[in-house]
C-alpha cells in the first residue's frame, strides 16, 4: 500500500506541476524513441500454478523499447513496449536406490506495456537533470514447463503450460546525461517496487532478503533516448 500510495502522490503532483520552468530544457525536441534495460526481476503469478515447484516459472527482466513525449521543461510522459523471459533448471534424484532421475526444464516469454511519467527536480552539476519516475506496467506471460523422469526402462516427458498477467508498479529517481545533440543516456534506481494485481513474495520477489548493495544493484534502469 505504500508503494501505490507514493506512485498516486507522485501522479497527482506531476499533473500540477507548473507548465513553463526555468530549469533549461537539456532536449531541443519534444518526442524521442529510446532502448532501455532493467536489472530489476519481476515475477508474474499465475492464477492456477500447474509447473513442478523444482523450476520457477513467471520471472523476467525485460528489455525496453520506449516513446517519449516532453510535455514542457519538466514532464516527461512516456509508453514502453518490452520484452522478456527467463529459463529454469533442475536434475534430481527422488529415489537413488531405484535409480529414478527427474530432469526439470522451465521457459517463460512475457510482454508488456508500461506507461511512465517523469518530472524533473533540479539539474545536478548544472549538466545532469535529476527527476522522479513512476511507472505502470500490466505483463502477459507464457510458460512451458518438462519433466522427465528418467528409470532403466526408459524416459517418460511431461509437459504443462500455463498463462497470466499481472500489473507492475514501480517508483524512484533518475538521472540524464547528454551523450551528443540528439542522444542522451539514462539511469534510473527505483527502490519502490509492487505486483498490484499478485502477490509479493518477501523470500523470492525483489531481492528483498539480500544486502543492501545487492537490491540497489538488482533496482536499476538504463538506456539511451534519441530525440526527434
Amino acid at each position: 500500500m505504500k508503494v501505490i500510495s507514493f506512485v498516486l502522490f507522485l501522479v497527482s503532483f506531476v499533473f500540477q506541476a507548473p507548465a513553463q520552468s526555468n530549469i533549461a530544457s537539456s532536449k531541443p525536441h519534444r518526442f524521442y524513441a529510446g532502448l532501455g534495460l532493467t536489472t530489476i526481476d519481476y515475477h508474474i503469478y499465475y492464477k492456477e500454478q500447474k509447473s513442478p515447484g523444482n523450476v520457477h516459472t513467471g520471472y523476467f527482466a525485460p528489455v525496453y523499447l520506449n516513446l517519449g513525449y516532453s510535455v514542457n521543461d519538466k514532464i516527461n510522459l512516456q509508453v514502453g513496449l518490452s520484452y522478456g523471459g527467463s529459463t529454469s533448471k533442475n536434475d534430481l534424484f527422488r529415489q537413488p536406490q531405484d535409480s529414478v532421475k527427474y530432469n526439470y526444464y522451465a521457459r517463460t516469454n512475457v510482454v508488456a506495456l508500461s506507461l511512465s511519467m517523469q518530472h524533473i527536480l533540479f539539474q545536478a552539476f548544472r549538466r545532469f537533470p535529476v527527476y522522479a519516475t513512476a511507472t505502470l506496467m500490466p505483463a502477459y506471460g507464457m510458460s512451458k514447463a518438462k519433466t522427465e523422469e528418467t528409470r532403466s526402462t526408459g524416459t517418460t516427458t511431461y509437459w504443462v503450460k500455463e498463462a497470466g498477467m499481472d500489473v507492475f508498479a514501480t517508483a524512484g529517481l533518475g538521472f540524464r546525461y547528454k551523450i551528443s545533440q540528439r542522444i542522451q543516456g539514462y539511469v534510473e534506481y527505483l527502490p519502490f517496487k509492487h505486483n498490484i494485481t499478485g502477490k509479493n513474495s518477501f523470500e523470492h520477489d525483489w531481492d528483498q532478503t539480500s544486502p543492501r548493495f545487492r537490491r540497489i544493484i538488482n533496482s536499476l534502469n538504463f538506456g539511451a533516448n534519441y530525440s526527434f
